[in-house]
């Protein structure tokens, strides 16, 4: 790989050395430029590499539990010390450790509330929002938790989703993984997109801890509904298929503009299928254009179609929402990006630049420091006499 002719730095590092300041330089001091530069080098490659392919995706999944932990306190060991000063028979002073200035410290611990999924993750929410949880999901019950404590005992209350659908309540994440694909020209070439162009759309923020839409842009009167299927199905299909469905209405676009899309998402997360849907002003559908990496082909083929079924008719966002939920529950396959770990991630310009800059940096330095400092041998190298 190319970042690594940076290499040529230590060794021009060492010639200088050895040709002006043999005399002051010792054998095992012409390795050190050499070990530096190689770890330095691999750091650059290893956090470039990593800055390209990190991306974050969307998980979905639906609320179990909530949970409300009252404010306690606990004994605990003293911390502050405590000292005094003597005076020896000669005059001077002393300062000695005489104890602790307790017998023992509170530690106090205050209250908190958090959400648990059905992946098995835990979120921090805050008071108002779990009362509103008691209330949707009925019930509410006390735990205590036979704490060993000091003055206060603070138990446990928790509210636990029902198990219906009118009460469940979809919660996303957000996690990290490795996409070498969206970091290498090999596979696929993403065109640089104007995203002012057609107005793109940005991936949501979470909001209000765990709420995320399904569906951007103006998708007309049906979107209420659409928009509480699509967050069930995610819910329900998150975990199980390894899912996050997207629906994009493009209102007035043409089609380009899925296109441009696809790109400035770079084909999307490894998990998502993203029907990007366009609309008239009447919200009349136009055309469709599905974006996914999954591994059925057809899937994307068939959701074109039963959206182009509704061309030049009133967009109908929950037939295709509950269409959606059908047919990704049946054969919806994540791509496995481990398929792609084959592919080899060259760094990008300004990294060469910085390794480089760099190198060169931490060889002066080194090379000041060997000649400066005091390692001496009794016979210096080239130095018969």
């Amino acid at each position: 790989m190319a970042i690594w002719l940076a290499m040529a730095v230590p060794i021009v590092t060492a010639g200088l050395l050895y040709f002006w300041f043999h005399h002051k330089t010792l054998w095992w001091e012409f390795i050190i430029p050499f070990g530096i530069s190689a770890i330095l080098i691999f750091v650059c490659k290893f956090g470039t590499q990593k800055s390209l392919t990190h991306d974050t995706e969307y998980w979905g999944g639906w609320m179990t539990k909530a949970e409300h932990y009252e404010d306690w306190d606990e004994q605990v060991p003293c911390c502050h010390p405590k000292f005094t000063t003597t005076i020896d028979s000669k005059g001077n002073s002393h300062t000695v450790f005489a104890g602790f200035q307790h017998s023992y410290d509170v530690d106090y611990h205050p209250p908190y509330w958090q959400v648990s999924d059905s992946n098995g993750i835990a979120k921090r929410i805050d008071e108002q929002t779990f009362n509103k949880l008691v209330t949707r999901f009925g019930n509410h019950e006390r735990i205590v938790l036979n704490r060993d404590y000091h003055s206060n005992d603070g138990d446990k209350y928790v509210t636990t989703w029902p198990g219906d659908d009118q009460t469940l309540v979809p919660i996303t994440t957000l996690h990290s993984y490795e996409n070498r694909v969206q970091a290498t020209h090999t596979i696929i070439e993403f065109n640089q997109v104007d995203p002012k162009r057609y107005n793109l759309f940005e991936y949501p923020e979470i909001r209000g801890y765990y709420q995320c839409p399904a569906i951007l842009g103006d998708g007309g009167p049906t979107k209420a509904k659409a928009e509480r299927i699509t967050s069930r199905t995610n819910a329900k299909l998150g975990k199980r298929k390894q899912i996050r469905i997207w629906i994009l209405i493009f209102k007035d676009k043409p089609l380009d503009a899925a296109f441009d899309q696809r790109d400035y998402w770079k084909g999307g997360n490894k998990n998502e299928l993203i029907v990007c849907i366009g609309v008239n002003k009447a919200h009349q559908v136009q055309w469709c254009y599905p974006i996914s990496w999954t591994e059925v082909e057809s899937l994307k083929v068939d959701a074109r179609n039963f959206v182009i079924g509704q061309k030049g008719k009133p967009l109908d966002l929950v037939a295709i929402a509950n269409w959606l939920h059908k047919a990704c529950a049946e054969r919806f396959v994540r791509k496995q990006f481990a398929d792609f770990d084959y592919l080899t991630i060259d760094p990008p310009a300004w990294g060469y630049v910085l390794t480089f800059v760099l190198t060169i940096a931490i060889n002066g330095g080194l090379s000041w420091y060997i000649v400066a400092n005091e390692f001496r041998e009794s016979v210096s190298l080239n130095d018969p006499t």
